[in-house]
Parts: C-alpha cells; structure tokens; sequence
C-alpha cells in the first residue's frame, strides 16, 4: 500500500500588539454599544438622583480674655522669663484648646449640634407658601416613624453631608453644605454657625458669670475686712492718744495701722479684678466672626453636564475597549485549542442547565 503522506497545518500566527488591535477595532459595534449604554446610565443618574446644591461658609472663633492675657505672657516667656512661666503651667501657645479652630471643627460635627440643628424650624420648600415652615428632621427623607429613630437617622445624614475643615495657620474654619434644595443647604449653614455662636455663649458667658460673682462676693467680704480693720484702728487712736509715749502701745499702733493697709490693698486688689470681669463678660459677647454666610446657590453642584457627558464618554470607550479585547484574547485562545473552548463552553452550558434546575423544580 502506499504510503500516506501527512500534511501537518501551519501553526497559528501568535497574537501580536498589531492583531490585537485589529481584533479590537473590527469590533467597533461593541465599542459604540458600550458608549452608547455608559451615556444612557448617566441620564438615568440624573433623573434618578436628586440634584445636589452646595454652600460654604467661613467664621473665625475669637479668643477670651483669658486667653489672650496667657498670650500676651507666653510672648513674653523668652531668656529669663521662660522658667518662671513654666514654672507657673502656662503653655508655649498660651491659646486654650477649646478655642481652637480645630475644635470647633470637632463641635460642628457633635451630637448636640446637630440634634438641635435637625429641630430647628426652615421654610419649608416642597410647599408653595413661603410661610410654612417645618423641622429639617421633617424635610429631610428618612425611612422610619420612630422619632429616636429619626433624630438617629439625621444625624447621620448631617454627619455625611455637612463637611468642616480647621486652618490653624488662618484661625479660620470652613463648613460645608449640601442638599437637594439650594435653600435648605444655605438656611443650613447659616443655623449651624448660630448654634455654634449660641453655645460658644453659653459657655463663655456662664463662665465668665461665675467669675463675677465670685469676685463680687469676695469683694464684699474685703470691704467688711477693711471696715473692721479702720474701725479697731480708729478705736486704738481715740483710746490711746499718748501711745508714742509707750513702747507697748507704739508696736500695737503699728499691728493696727499694718492690718488696715493689708486690708485696703486686699479691697483694692480685689475691686480691681472685679472690675476687670465685668469687662471680660461684656468683651466675650462677641465670639466668632464670620467670614463668608451661606447663599443659595443658583447652579447645583450635581448634575455636571459638562462632566458627565465626556465623562459617560470616556467611561464608555474605557469598557468597550477592554470587552473587545478581552473578546480578541479569547477568540485567539479558542483557535489555538479549540479543545480547551468546547470544555469550557460545555461547562459553561452544563452549569446554567443546572442552575435552571431548581427553578422549574419549584414551579411544578
């Protein structure tokens, strides 16, 4: 018998740069459709989500009196100074941390804060009549009935869409605002820096009330001191009128006269803070000041059709780009061992036609 001669087939060509690229381009209606589909997501991102307007406001908090005297000291802690101030526990700053922009960065994001900020009444804008007004625990959507719940709920809401940043290097402390009503985000704001003002009051206030009171009743007490102290002196006078003629009498003239100049220095001293007080309590009234308030904005922050399109774009191309390559790769591997892709293209069917299984097994 004659021999059978064999022809074996030429190897495939190896993928190269240059044939994936034509595989990727001969499959440019994958790459439109991917287009096509990242723009028709986009649309629907902006019918489904709400718009998303944006304010910012700046205050700067004002130091108390207090603070600045430490100031004014620690400026001065150099040479010989600086072991008697660290000596005395006056820092290098001399500034109190809770006068600090960072704390009241800390302060806008705090529970409290925004808990009364959640049950303060806004215009309401889902309503026609610029009269009525609601809570913001009311406008914003929360899912529940419970009114812990709420407030819960809100919290974390505001937590996520009011943003605070501290400038140490400025003293200055930025908050940002959204929400899908641009009159809302800028009432907001507003609110936010007036509880911070309102509690800033508070505390500086009652702080600096005590401190008043405290001294009005100490110098009460050093007004008695003193009245007793010139009423016994002048009692040794009018009693002892030849006192320089005797030893005795002239050391307790001296002890009387000693006890009355303690006494009026001690009054002095002490109507001198008391004064000093009444200044600071009036001084520490104004307590931040703000730098930028809150407008409502006319253009949302979201949507951007000016980045979202070109972005849908070049999104869209991304991912037409890597489908149609991952496509080529896998057409040049099936030709290469096409053995390989009828296994796994079996496995593939195999799996599904069991998945399929259960489902028609509970509809019999």
């Amino acid at each position: 018998m004659p021999d059978v001669v064999s022809i074996a087939e030429p190897s495939p060509e190896p993928l190269t740069l240059a044939l994936w690229t034509a595989g990727v381009l001969n499959r440019w209606r994958t790459i439109v459709v991917c287009v096509v589909v990242a723009l028709v997501l986009a649309l629907l991102a902006t019918i489904v989500l709400p718009p998303d307007y944006r304010v910012t406001v700046s205050f700067a908090p004002n130091p108390s009196s207090s603070s600045k005297l430490s100031g004014a000291i620690s400026s001065l802690s150099s040479g010989a100074l600086s072991g008697l101030t660290s000596g005395m526990g006056l820092g290098a700053t001399g500034a109190e941390p809770t006068e600090s922009p960072a704390f009241y960065a800390e302060l806008m994001q705090s529970r409290e804060l925004l808990t009364r900020l959640l049950l303060t009444r806004f215009a309401d804008p889902r309503v026609n009549n610029p009269s009525d007004s609601a809570r913001l625990v009311d406008i914003l959507k929360l899912r529940s009935t419970d009114p812990k719940r709420r407030i819960e709920l809100g919290v974390k809401l505001l937590q996520k869409t009011m943003l605070t940043e501290s400038d140490v290097r400025t003293n200055l402390v930025k908050v940002t605002v959204s929400d899908r009503y641009p009159t809302i985000a800028a009432h907001e704001a507003n609110a936010a820096i007036a509880l911070v003002n309102a509690f800033n009051l508070e505390q500086r206030t009652s702080r600096a009330r005590a401190k008043r009171v405290y001294l009005q009743a100490r110098m009460a007490e050093a007004r008695i001191e003193l009245s007793t102290a010139q009423a016994r002196y002048r009692d040794f006078l009018v009693g002892n009128r030849q006192w320089r003629s005797s030893p005795t009498l002239s050391s307790d003239e001296e002890t009387f006269r000693r006890n009355e100049d303690v006494a009026a220095d001690l009054y002095l001293n002490v109507e001198k803070q008391f004064e000093a007080a009444r200044l600071d309590e009036f001084n520490d009234a104004a307590l931040i000041t703000v730098v930028d308030s809150a407008v409502a904005p006319v253009k949302p922050y979201w949507p951007r059709y000016g980045l979202l399109v070109p972005g849908a774009i070049l999104f869209g191309l991304f991912l037409g780009v890597m489908t149609a390559g991952i496509s080529t790769v896998y057409a040049d591997w099936s030709r290469r061992d096409p053995a390989a892709a009828r296994q796994l293209r079996a496995a593939i069917l195999r799996r599904k036609a069991l998945e399929k299984v259960p489902t028609v097994a509970r509809r019999a």
